[in-house]
């Protein structure tokens, strides 16, 4: 018999239950914690922004595949019997004024935070060795987010949000 995840292929006395190292463990509980820290801080950047094509990014890309990928993590943990972490509020709203954030400042954070899952999908994907398809997933957000970046790049050149690098000579 062949086990690939929780399908079954061919014939055995019994089947084993799906099986976690400690380390993939680890990341998935880090992954989904940090997804959830991002859709919280997506949020506030969504309720502060004024510009109306970033506030469509943020909605886009952020906050619907953080969500998105914060539900297949949950379930990975559901799976594995893992407890899950404490998910944040469904919503954070805009109560005052007092809080000075400019579209371009949370740009930055975007995308330096882009920049960060970029690096930590890979280490996943190349940390996890035995579980396919916990790889595959991990794989596929990297992709995700190699994407998203790649389009973060093109709008803050179109706004003239990245600072070009100086010339060598």
């Amino acid at each position: 018999m062949v086990q690939v995840g929780n399908v079954h292929i061919g014939k055995a006395d019994k089947t084993k239950e799906p099986t976690l190292s400690i380390l993939e463990a680890g990341l998935l509980w880090d992954a989904l914690v940090a997804r959830y820290s991002c859709i919280e801080e997506t949020q506030i950047y969504y309720n502060y922004a004024k510009d109306v094509e970033f506030k469509a990014i943020i909605s886009k890309i952020g906050l619907n595949l953080l969500e998105k990928q914060a539900r297949q993590i949950e379930k990975q943990l559901e799976i594995y019997k893992i407890p899950l972490p404490q998910r944040p509020p469904k919503t954070v709203s805009r109560e005052d004024d007092s809080m000075i954030l400019s579209d371009r400042f949370m740009f930055t954070k975007i995308f330096e935070g882009c920049q960060t899952f970029i690096d930590y999908m890979a280490y996943c994907t190349r940390s996890i060795i035995t579980n396919d398809p916990l790889r595959q997933m991990f794989a596929d957000f990297l992709k995700e987010e190699i994407s998203i970046f790649n389009n973060l790049c093109k709008y803050a050149k179109l706004k003239g949000w990245i600072e070009p690098a100086p010339n060598y000579n």
